[in-house]
């Protein structure tokens, strides 16, 4: 209790000093201003009008949460598994800091930690005859994975105060992760090491819940991504998979929330 107590304290002063540094620089700079448009149609003129959300030089700092629950509910659509009951959740965190090298525009740099745990309660394979069947029950997957990705971000903002705005992040991020399998809660001495290199984006919308802090809603919506995976067994490879991908959809596995300190 003493440790939260002096924690909070800190927290707390450091939101009052960066609350001053940052209505500090609303003095000189106004937020929600229109800036100098984009002439997007040429001689016709027509401009599109955005306006100042976030400020060069502003540095952000903040924390992002996922977590996501699945269930096999609806496995009636799937008609060649019978007596499905499947499950998977997952949780990261997502610490990160960016810097505005100028109006409405910011790099940074994230670290993910995630957490993902999917089994198989039971299901039963009918390939159209009873002849060719499969029964399956208690196959578990526990997942760990470590994320690293630098991002660049644009913003537009909506609102003459400076409050809302939407965004666009360009990431390249590097995954390192590690499965392991059991089977009737017993180990099958076997996992799966991936490493993972994607190029993907997230559009968003953020809202100043005060002054200097801010909070956000972001959902990925594809990218191009290259995976290599190894299986083992035994702590003995025993096999390789490389797969690459471009696909661009709304991922509902890849929706985040956060929060962030603006200096």
């Amino acid at each position: 209790m003493k440790r939260l107590t002096i924690f909070l304290t800190v927290l707390a002063f450091f939101m009052a000093t960066a609350g001053e540094l940052r209505a500090q620089r609303r003095t000189t700079v106004q937020m929600g201003t229109l800036m100098e448009g984009t002439d997007t149609l040429g001689e016709k003129g027509r401009r599109l009008s955005q306006r100042l959300f976030i400020s060069k030089g502003e540095l952000g700092m903040g924390m992002q949460f996922s977590y996501l629950d699945l269930s096999s509910g609806d496995s009636e659509i799937l008609m060649l598994i019978r007596n499905l009951n499947a499950y998977g959740t997952s949780f990261s965190v997502t610490p990160y800091f960016a810097y505005a090298v100028r109006d409405n525009h910011a790099v940074g740099l994230k670290l993910r930690v995630s957490k993902t745990d999917a089994g198989i309660s039971s299901a039963d394979l009918s390939l159209l005859s009873d002849d060719l069947s499969l029964s399956v029950e208690d196959v578990q997957g526990h997942s760990n994975s470590l994320q690293s990705s630098v991002f660049y971000r644009s913003y537009v903002g909506l609102d003459p105060h400076g409050r809302f705005g939407l965004f666009s992040d360009l990431s390249l991020g590097y995954t390192h992760s590690k499965t392991s399998y059991t089977y009737n809660s017993a180990s099958l001495d076997a996992f799966t090491v991936s490493d993972k290199l994607k190029l993907g984006i997230h559009p968003g919308l953020e809202v100043f819940i005060m002054n200097n802090v801010s909070t956000h809603f972001s959902i990925g919506i594809g990218g191009i991504s290259y995976t290599r995976s190894k299986y083992y067994r035994n702590d003995e490879p025993v096999g390789t998979r490389d797969v690459s991908k471009a696909r661009f959809m709304l991922d509902i596995t890849d929706i985040s929330m956060g929060l962030t300190i603006h200096i």
